[in-house]
């Protein structure tokens, strides 16, 4: 039986929902801070290990915050916490148990643990899912959600280095242009805010960030969590 798939929200109404993969990281507390700017929510979908392991990161003050400080943060700030996965693989070259156990209940235990909130939404790595691993996140109640226009701050060619680590892949710029452009009603943005060891995140969605969310805001979109979005129904799916 084929299972639902979400892609986009509802077509007619002007909510759209920013979405973070891979994270917590180093960048996450910079988007937070300008979501704050600009009164806007979002919906971060996590990595245990990211959570379990305190990634650290350094905020504006230069004072390094745990991975699990991150998350609470974007908790009480109104954000939707989600689940991503443990470690960042392609769940369907897993087993079933690394699948349940390793990757996702795992991950909703630590989630749950360090909000006191179930988490109820799911992204896999890589978009890559199949009939066997729709089967394994319905069994855990947990809905999936892919993407309707991304911002390509995980794209790896052509990439750039700059600023030491920093990889560059498309200038701020381009990111704010493939936002702005792609984005109309119901969309689900896709962007990164992860850590080394998954596609690095670009720290030019930061300011391009800065410039699309009023922009997008002067159009008349409203930023909404992914559960808001779907609250209005008529959203678009696609089957496994």
């Amino acid at each position: 039986m084929s299972k639902e798939i979400i892609v986009k929200g509802n077509p007619i109404i002007p909510n759209i929902a920013l979405t973070f993969d891979d994270g917590p990281g180093r960048i996450t507390p910079y988007i937070l801070d300008v979501l704050r700017k600009y009164g806007t929510k979002a919906t971060f979908f996590c990595l245990g290990y990211c959570i379990d392991k305190n990634i650290a990161a350094q905020d504006y003050t230069g004072r390094y915050i745990t991975g699990s400080e991150i998350v609470k943060r974007a908790n009480d700030e109104g954000h939707l916490i989600a689940v991503h996965s443990y470690d960042h693989l392609a769940l369907s070259r897993l087993t079933d148990e690394e699948i349940l156990n390793n990757e996702l209940s795992r991950t909703r235990n630590i989630i749950t643990n360090l909000i006191g909130k179930l988490p109820v939404y799911f992204r896999p790595p890589y978009g890559n899912i199949d009939d066997r691993v729709s089967n394994i996140t319905k069994a855990l109640d947990l809905k999936t959600v892919l993407w309707s226009c991304r911002s390509g701050d995980s794209s790896t060619e052509p990439a750039v280095i700059l600023d030491g680590p920093i990889i560059y892949t498309y200038g701020p710029a381009d990111l704010y242009n493939n936002i702005v452009r792609n984005t109309e009603n119901g969309s689900i943005i896709l962007c990164h805010d992860g850590h080394s060891g998954t596609h690095e995140a670009n720290f030019g969605i930061v300011s391009a960030l800065d410039r699309a969310i009023p922009e997008l805001q002067k159009k008349g979109f409203n930023f909404v969590t992914v559960d808001e979005l779907l609250a209005t129904g008529n959203h678009v799916i696609r089957h496994s």
